[in-house]
């Protein structure tokens, strides 16, 4: 059978039509679905007084994994306790915040133990001194790589967070930019965006200059005067973030964080989860 033209011209154009949508579904596809934690920082007190409630309401809310930050100051809730809890309402433990002192001398292996237990892998630290020279950014860049190897031999890994000062000039150097170039990719980065000063308050910048270095970022809406908002109800570009964190981030866990006094605990990061659900166009109100 011979094709006119015209018969010709039309499957050439629905092959280009197939084609075409392959690849927007190539597209699709590759904005891979993130789940969505809590930092245990939003509820701390209310966690120290019922591991066992505040989980479960967590889980209710439709959380599905907690960050625990600085575990340690709760000396009579165990791992083993946690762990139960997190199991009982089949949530994950996202990462741990701690300290760069329980990675030091005896603490390393208390801190390996009780991460074991809690069924972590990925220990965060949560905030470092205010260094004053590009040298000692380089040097504890150098600590990083080292605990990243010996962490890597128990199946852990090690990542730092961000405060504002990471991101203001150290001898017209950005420290947050010194230490990541000075350190492998084993050593991951979350970013707090949310957390970064008016001087230099971009984000996407980060999440681009560093691709497949994010692991997570504390989800953390803010007003144009740098105050704290409801996730949503702030100016921060949350579109383009969650691109960039299903594309090329390599972002593991979104995890929301709010640290205002100005609602309850508990309906902060309620109210936190359904506007990240909206900007994230997943459907239902956290319960």
């Amino acid at each position: 059978m011979r094709l006119t033209r015209r018969e010709w011209a039309g499957l050439l154009a629905g092959v280009a039509g197939w084609t075409a949508s392959c690849r927007r579904a190539e597209q699709t596809n590759a904005r891979k679905r993130i789940p969505i934690a809590i930092e245990s920082w939003s509820v701390r007190t209310l966690l120290g007084q019922d591991p066992e409630g505040v989980i479960a309401q967590i889980a209710q809310m439709g959380y599905e994994g907690i960050e625990l930050a600085h575990y340690y100051q709760y000396p009579d809730i165990t791992a083993e306790r946690f762990r139960k809890a997190l199991d009982a309402n089949k949530l994950r433990c996202a990462n741990v915040h701690i300290g760069l002192k329980n990675l030091e001398g005896d603490e390393l292996k208390k801190t390996l133990d009780y991460n074991h237990t809690l069924g972590n892998t990925v220990l965060i630290v949560a905030s470092l001194p205010h260094y004053q020279t590009i040298a000692e950014w380089r040097e504890i860049a150098k600590r990083f790589d080292e605990l990243a190897g010996q962490l890597g031999e128990h199946g852990m890994r090690i990542g730092y967070h961000n405060h504002p000062g990471d991101f203001l000039p150290v001898e017209g150097q950005v420290p947050w930019e010194v230490f990541f170039q000075n350190t492998s990719a084993r050593v991951i980065h979350q970013l707090d965006v949310g957390n970064m000063p008016p001087e230099n308050p971009d984000p996407l910048k980060y999440l681009k200059m560093f691709p497949g270095r994010t692991q997570s970022i504390h989800v953390k809406d803010r007003t144009a005067d740098f105050k704290q908002a409801i996730t949503g109800e702030g100016v921060l570009p949350f579109a383009e973030i969650f691109k960039l964190c299903s594309t090329i981030g390599g972002t593991e866990w979104y995890i929301v964080e709010y640290e205002s006094d100005a609602y309850p605990p508990m309906e902060s990061i309620r109210r936190c989860l359904e506007g990240t659900r909206r900007l994230l166009g997943e459907a239902g109100p956290a319960a």
